[in-house]
């Protein structure tokens, strides 16, 4: 019994001096993988069977829809490397499909959208000389499904609208060189866009 103090005694002083150190120590933060996204490259896409032109990264595949629809002009931009795509729809303007249901149906989607987000940038834009004017939508937020969206027509005849999706439960902010980088490329997709 008589020894159990002095060891007690010997077990703290040798505990309370490691506490004493010149050295601090703080945790490291979270940290994300390092993403290295190339600059790319574009290709010239101009199907027989489309109504429009433009130029898409060289990274991206272009894919036909196969549908049941009236869908030859509709197609997706699968970018395999990034796991996500350009989901792109057409519809031809006419009596039974206006301009004004079109542009309600592109607000609906990208209403689905505004619970997860942090905000909406919208840009509008317009080309006088290839005819074309539309939208921008950039959608910011780490958990948003969807980070870029656009609407482009001719306001007669022509609608086209464009969707960003990723293939996985998004990190925003993990991805954030990705949907830099894709974001400066579908910049260049729309004002490269020219209807035939």
């Amino acid at each position: 019994m008589k020894l159990i103090y002095p060891i007690l005694l010997i077990l703290t002083i040798v505990i309370m001096s490691s506490c004493f150190s010149e050295d601090e120590t703080t945790p490291k933060p979270k940290t994300y993988f390092r993403i290295d996204v190339p600059k790319p490259s574009y290709k010239v896409f101009d199907s027989l069977n489309t109504n429009y032109i433009f130029e898409y990264p060289n990274y991206g595949m272009v894919e036909p829809v196969k549908s049941k629809f009236d869908s030859k002009n509709w197609l997706n931009i699968n970018f395999p490397t990034y796991g996500c795509k350009l989901y792109i729809s057409y519809k031809g303007l006419s009596k039974a499909v206006t301009l004004d249901s079109l542009i309600n149906d592109s607000y609906t989607f990208l209403e689905e959208h505004k619970k997860f987000s942090s905000g909406i940038v919208e840009r509008a834009y317009v080309n006088k000389d290839n005819n074309t004017y539309g939208y921008v939508f950039e959608i910011k937020g780490n958990d948003v499904a969807s980070t870029y969206q656009f609407y482009l027509t001719d306001s007669t005849k022509h609608f086209l609208r464009g969707a960003l999706y990723f293939d996985f439960k998004p990190n925003n902010d993990s991805l954030a060189p990705i949907i830099t980088r894709l974001t400066t490329d579908l910049d260049h997709l729309i004002n490269t866009f020219k209807w035939k």
